[in-house]
């Protein structure tokens, strides 16, 4: 019996990609999938006619079930059919993949109004809107063990860097909204986590700062997207016992991240003048040591850097 044996998934953004993969390793452990890839995006760029349709019939093919949907996640409705169609299809739902993603690198002196709107509808309202008719059916139906919902986080939200821009500040918003859904639906028996994976996808492709991290190397290609899905397949099963958490991945590397703790504290009789706020800092470090999870590896750099994607990573090598 598969891991995932009469199990009932979602993935959105599966056409290609990491979305792609997580698709083929739910249906290789035995979930049914309902296959989610908008043919044009909310840009007008297509992705590639009919690429859902491409996933699902693979996984047929190998002996899964599956089907197509091609409704945009940005899509207050069209997020709603995602749902149904795994209910209509399916008769139930356990598994959520908020995979959907875009990018539009700028700096803040360059930025539009369309950068904002499209990294805003895409990332944070489409992993909104997805978790919110999945939970409403869960809450309709009643709790049940083993539920999942994995949403997609990125290191350049949880060590946010300069050109990280409006994609950095959403993949924030949804580790924080991860961590806050965990604890609202685990009455429903849903472990809710995300992932920060570093992979060389479409999305990346297109930008060359971030690629330039991630050559194509002969042997084990430690950026290829398939070797991201074992640990969605494991979220997404009973073997997961984490909700609440953030996972970090790349090729052989996995790493777990700690949320924001408190670094020191102080208390005083009465209210606090600036002069005494300057004297009970004084021997704090200007800059917070973090320990982050870049394309390459686990690197050391004082936050905030002030340096960009590459310079960071650079600092592998200082330390």
């Amino acid at each position: 019996m598969g891991l995932l044996e009469n199990k009932v998934a979602v993935v959105t953004g599966a056409g290609s990609g990491l979305g792609r993969e997580y698709a083929y390793a739910l249906a290789h452990h035995g979930a049914s999938v309902v296959v989610n890839d908008y043919d044009a995006n909310v840009l007008g760029e297509h992705t590639g006619s009919g690429s859902a349709d491409v996933v699902v019939q693979e996984i047929i093919a190998r002996g899964g079930r599956a089907v197509a949907n091609t409704a945009s996640v940005a899509n207050w409705n069209g997020a709603a059919t995602i749902i149904d169609d795994a209910i209509t299809h399916f008769g139930r739902l356990d598994i959520v993949v908020n995979n959907a993603g875009n990018n539009r690198p700028s700096s803040l002196v360059a930025l539009t109004e369309q950068d904002v709107d499209s990294h805003l509808d895409v990332h944070l309202k489409g992993t909104l809107a997805v978790s919110h008719f999945a939970a409403a059916y869960w809450d309709t139906v009643g709790a049940d063990a083993h539920r999942a919902i994995i949403n997609t986080t990125s290191a350049v939200g949880l060590h946010p860097a300069a050109g990280g821009g409006v994609y950095g500040a959403v993949k924030s918003a949804i580790a924080a909204l991860t961590v806050s859904h965990a604890q609202e639906l685990a009455r429903l028996g849903v472990h809710v986590n995300a992932l920060a994976p570093a992979a060389r996808t479409r999305m990346v492709q297109e930008a060359p700062s971030v690629l330039a991290l991630m050559p194509t190397t002969e042997g084990f290609d430690r950026h290829a997207p398939e070797h991201v899905a074992p640990l969605v397949a494991y979220l997404a099963s009973s073997l997961n016992k984490f909700t609440g958490r953030i996972f970090a991945i790349e090729g052989p590397d996995v790493a777990i991240y700690q949320p924001f703790t408190v670094e020191h504290d102080w208390s005083t009789r009465g209210a606090w003048t600036p002069q005494d706020l300057a004297e009970a800092f004084s021997n704090v470090e200007q800059r917070v040591r973090t320990r982050a999870f870049f394309p390459g590896g686990v690197t050391n750099y004082s936050e905030p850097p002030g340096r960009t994607l590459r310079g960071i990573n650079q600092l592998q090598n200082e330390n």
